[in-house]
């Protein structure tokens, strides 16, 4: 079948919105610190996000060469930018992981060939591999990586070693964190010190429970997708966002994006799979582990495979994680959750737009925009699981422009998130099928019709 002139389109602006996360995720691996050029980058990749979001691009998956080329960006990314800043006492292990990252990134590539692609055991065969890459490389990037010099990693392995021994993580100040860093407060929801505390114990090190949340959503993504049609880029999607370029970064400072990022895609692969309860148990997660999660909610809530009732009850279950919290020292938790990046000042190393704008114009924007971004997600992506993740990406990469305080784990948030929706788009909708951007997903005969393409 000759695609029709509106899905060339979309697919076309599919691809613009695959390599303008691409530009996200690889230039903030770049500019470590605020740079003019740096924003700049960021401001367009997200006004391209933006615009192709409203023109179709989460209804019809990105054309194969623009996946090809998404994988060869990420993989220039790798080799340019290795995660090998940052620690102390590194060893050969760090190296050896990127080699095993840029090993699963060649996997995301092969899947993208014809004779695999269109094979379902070789397809199988080189996603197991690729799932393994990535394993491996978080694993040797821990292992080579003792003493990331950052806060978040100090203060999260004495907090949950404190939570494991009935002490309150946020009556606490932390030893080990560098000079000039955070060492008052544990700045994250109850689930970011919770998720890791068998880790802690019985390895040391939090990071690997948070490697594994990361690998169990990718797994999860490339369980799907493998149910794909033949010959579709789902799979090479699914990988390619489990080893985008500060993938490995994350994981070795130990941000608590591993475990949105787990939490989220598995929840948006829950509804693909029409299976509520796992996808309410995702959101829950995420919303227990980091504040702004919450910027979600009238979204999950506002789509009709998830809705209002389901998302009351994932919030209830956050809730229920962090109240004994809250209860313990409320007025402790308020001020390091909440009260603590309300006062913190515009820092200078953000990457965002906040410091460039005079005084009281800084929330107003920040607000303006987020409220523009729902507009358009509502009004212009389809109600399916992959519109749902795509249109949770864009909203994060609108707040982290516009925000006081964003860093790559923000930026990399949104990028996994729109190219794991752009997976699970590919798992539903075919190339050569056109699909409208509108408020529902295909029903009744229209449904029927579409599965018979298939």
């Amino acid at each position: 079948m000759t695609p029709r002139p509106a899905t060339v389109a979309a697919q076309g602006w599919a691809a613009a919105a695959l390599l303008a996360v691409l530009v996200v995720a690889g230039s903030v691996s770049f500019h470590a610190v605020f740079t003019p050029l740096g924003v700049t980058v960021l401001a367009a990749a997200v006004a391209v996000l933006g615009v192709a979001v409203t023109q179709g691009a989460a209804a019809v998956p990105p054309a194969r060469w623009a996946v090809a080329a998404a994988v060869g960006v990420a993989a220039l990314a790798q080799l340019a930018k290795p995660p090998t800043m940052n620690v102390e006492g590194g060893t050969w292990l760090l190296p050896a992981g990127v080699v095993a990252a840029l090993l699963g990134t060649a996997a995301a590539a092969v899947l993208l060939l014809p004779a695999v692609a269109g094979r379902l055991r070789r397809r199988t065969v080189v996603a197991g591999a690729a799932l393994a890459a990535l394993a491996g490389a978080g694993l040797l990037v821990v292992r080579g990586s003792p003493r990331p010099l950052i806060d978040v990693w100090a203060i999260l392995q004495g907090a949950t070693l404190a939570a494991a021994h009935g002490g309150n993580p946020y009556d606490m100040t932390f030893t080990g964190v560098p000079p000039g860093q955070v060492d008052d407060c544990f700045n994250y929801l109850p689930a970011t010190f919770l998720v890791p505390v068998a880790s802690r114990l019985l390895l040391g090190d939090v990071r690997y429970a948070q490697l594994l949340v990361l690998v169990a959503g990718v797994a999860a993504l490339l369980w799907w997708a493998g149910r794909s049609a033949r010959g579709s880029v789902a799979p090479a999607l699914a990988v390619l966002a489990g080893v985008l370029p500060g993938v490995l970064y994350d994981v070795q400072q130990a941000w608590n994006e591993t475990v949105l990022f787990g939490g989220l895609v598995g929840a948006g692969v829950a509804l693909a799979a029409r299976r509520p309860a796992w996808a309410v148990a995702g959101l829950a997660l995420a919303l227990a582990t980091k504040q702004h999660t919450v910027l979600l909610l009238p979204l999950w809530a506002l789509w009709p495979a998830f809705g209002t009732r389901r998302t009351v009850i994932a919030g209830g279950l956050a809730g229920a994680v962090v109240l004994p919290w809250l209860l313990a020292d409320p007025s402790r938790f308020w001020h390091c959750t909440v009260g603590f990046f309300l006062d913190l000042p515009a820092r200078p190393d953000s990457l965002s737009l906040w410091r460039l704008l005079p005084g009281p114009l800084g929330p107003v924007t920040l607000l303006t925009g987020v409220g523009v971004a729902y507009l358009l997600v509502l009004r212009t992506v389809p109600r399916t699981p992959g519109g749902l993740l795509v249109a949770s990406g864009l909203l994060l990469a609108v707040f982290a422009l516009l925000n006081k305080q964003s860093f790559l784990n923000q930026w990399l948030m949104a990028a996994q998130l729109v190219v794991a929706g752009l997976a699970l788009v590919a798992t539903d909708v075919p190339a050569h099928v056109r699909s409208e951007p509108g408020p529902r997903s295909p029903t009744g005969p229209e449904a029927s019709a579409l599965r018979a393409d298939q």
